[in-house]
């Protein structure tokens, strides 16, 4: 079986969703019924046959205050209800979607990740933590803050675990151990890791987590979702013979399906 468990209906920041509307409106809107359904296309397009909506905190007005940056507010704009609503239809008219955002609501999975370091930014090139400190400091303070995301209990899976290096920032030698430490950590909590391809389309040209890590992760006993952490259609799957032949390399034989936030292994195959 083939999942893809991290996807957004729309693109990061106002500009692009303004640039890309006409796609969803031409279908009713982004919570339409029949823009789900392109993501539900190239999914089966691609053999994929379960895929999970996953959209950002920071995108729903209910978050707002969750966070004081200016960028954080602007984009809290959108209701979680209306969002689920939407999602829920899609299910019931029989596509293969899970809904995924925060408990107390009817959620299937819920990503947890690392974006943010107190005002500052790992992945947001207008507040750059990396302009304050220097990358042991970032990888420290994001390693100790992904973490504390596994131990808190709030979350069934944590996405792109090595998230820092999104700019070109490779962990340094002095915090491998820390690394080693971390991904032991993670797996006391019982939590999974992704395995997603966006990384193969930005900066880092490789996958998150890098086989490497992911190759501990699996040792370590750390159950494994896979994901595209596509933001438009077209992304839905991408890249999935690499993250697959990655997956099997490290020693994955299973992924992690999800069901009303209820954890199972399925067999990691194709068809």
């Amino acid at each position: 079986m083939l999942t893809d468990y991290h996807m957004h209906l729309q693109p990061d920041g106002e500009e692009a969703r303004r640039e890309n509307a006409h796609r969803w409106n031409e279908h009713g809107g982004y919570l339409s019924l029949g823009w789900v359904e392109r993501y539900v296309e190239r999914a089966r397009s691609r053999a994929v046959e379960e895929i999970a909506f996953t959209e950002h905190v920071h995108r729903f007005a209910e978050a707002r205050e969750w966070h004081s940056n200016e960028w954080w507010q602007k984009e809290a704009t959108e209701s979680v209800d209306a969002y689920c609503e939407a999602l829920g239809t899609a299910k019931d008219a029989g596509l293969p979607v899970l809904i995924a955002f925060l408990e107390s609501r009817p959620f299937d999975i819920v990503l947890g990740a690392v974006h943010w370091v107190g005002e500052l930014a790992i992945d947001h090139p207008d507040y750059p933590m990396w302009d304050h400190h220097d990358g042991l400091e970032v990888w420290h303070a994001y390693l100790r803050e992904l973490v504390a995301a596994a131990e808190s209990g709030l979350f069934d899976v944590l996405a792109h675990p090595d998230l820092p290096k999104v700019f070109g920032h490779e962990l340094p030698a002095e915090a491998e151990a820390e690394l080693v430490g971390a991904v032991a950590a993670i797996a006391a909590t019982g939590i999974a890791i992704e395995c997603s391809s966006a990384g193969l389309r930005k900066k880092p040209r490789e996958l998150y987590p890098e086989p490497g890590l992911l190759a501990g992760f699996q040792a370590a006993g750390v159950p494994v979702t896979l994901s595209s952490d596509a933001h438009r259609p077209e992304d839905v799957a991408s890249d999935y013979p690499t993250t697959v032949a990655a997956l099997r390399g490290a020693g994955y034989d299973t992924i992690t399906r999800f069901s009303g936030r209820e954890a199972a292994q399925v067999p990691l195959r194709w068809g």
